[in-house]
């Protein structure tokens, strides 16, 4: 029994320790960390006390021993954005727990193959339709999903009269009845109110949608990185056609979304419009979405502003039919008859 109150089982300590060793490997992969440091980065955002340190960290990962302590566990289950109970991570055999985790995190079957070798499991899980019974106790209820929730999405202007500024809309990800992703983004153009919805595709790593803008019927792309649990910041690029343009110019450019905690999108759609591109407005934003005030704040802001290149005159990826004309002309002139 631990200090969970679970019962580890009639295994060896070794055995249990390897076994432990390998879901944290598992775990790595799945948020995307190559070494023991950002592994435990991870552990010390959700909490600046864990006892998940570098030391720890490689005894637990080499199968030499394994944490004692519930908060371990419970830090555990937070970083994975809490689809997975502390007993359950203490308690599961790696089956088990690479069945809960491939449920919600996208990991490359080669290195699958690799861990169940290591732990002496057959190389390709013979597929099932039911998830084991621990994961399912252990997992979120069906609906639920880290990227959930509301957004506050912040990229530059497409407008050439806006030109140098931000622009802030308000974006909400939720899933459907059929536990498919979708997404809905708005902005709030010259007093008109723009929408787009489309369905969300994500492979654990990225994700895509094509949107369809409720104003003009065009189709716009999301290409996003998925961030790991809790998925306070999606970046990625938003591209499309310019909507208040007369030659309708592509135009790609980068997009955050600011995770809203506790926020409503109504609450979001009231702070909809453009904005000076600077830390001060953007740390008002911040202000708004309830994150701390603290000097490390206004420097969030002033990186979110050059992270969007507001600092370079390529903030923008732009084109224009014009731009292509003289090279139109000319291979109409040399195509072949």
């Amino acid at each position: 029994m631990n200090h969970l109150g679970v019962e580890i089982g009639q295994q060896s300590p070794d055995k249990t320790w390897f076994n432990l060793a390998l879901k944290l490997k598992l775990t790595a992969l799945a948020l995307g960390c190559p070494t023991n440091k950002e592994l435990c980065a991870r552990f010390a955002a959700i909490n600046p006390a864990t006892l998940f340190v570098t030391q720890n960290a490689y005894k637990w990962l080499s199968g030499k021993a394994m944490p004692r302590a519930a908060s371990v566990y419970e830090d555990w289950s937070k970083v994975l954005g809490g689809s997975l109970t502390a007993p359950f991570l203490a308690s599961s055999s790696f089956e088990e727990f690479q069945h809960a985790i491939c449920a919600h995190f996208g990991v490359p079957d080669t290195v699958l193959a690799t861990l169940r070798r290591e732990a002496g499991l057959p190389p390709v899980p013979a597929p099932s339709p039911v998830a084991p019974a621990a994961a399912r106790a252990g997992a979120r209820q069906p609906g639920e999903h880290w990227l959930a929730g509301s957004y506050l999405a912040i990229s530059p202007a497409w407008s050439r009269v806006e030109v140098g500024k931000l622009i802030i809309g308000a974006m909400r990800i939720c899933a459907d009845p059929m536990q498919q992703l979708q997404i809905s983004y708005s902005e709030n153009l010259f007093n008109r109110p723009v929408a787009m919805e489309g369905h969300l595709l994500s492979d654990g790593r990225t994700a895509q949608s094509a949107l369809t803008c409720s104003y003009t019927h065009r189709l716009f792309f999301l290409a996003l990185n998925v961030p790991t649990p809790p998925a306070n910041l999606i970046g990625g690029i938003l591209s499309g056609a310019a909507v208040h343009d007369p030659n309708a110019r592509a135009v790609a450019c980068r997009i955050l979304f600011l995770r809203a905690h506790d926020r409503s999108i109504a609450d979001l759609a009231a702070r909809m419009g453009y904005l000076d591109a600077d830390e001060d407005g953007i740390e008002t934003e911040l202000a708004g979405l309830g994150y701390r005030a603290d000097a490390a704040r206004l420097e969030l802001a002033a990186n979110i502003v050059t992270s969007l290149g507001m600092h370079s005159p390529s903030a923008l990826c732009e084109a224009a039919p014009r731009d292509f004309a003289e090279i139109e002309l000319t291979l109409d002139r040399l195509a072949p008859s």
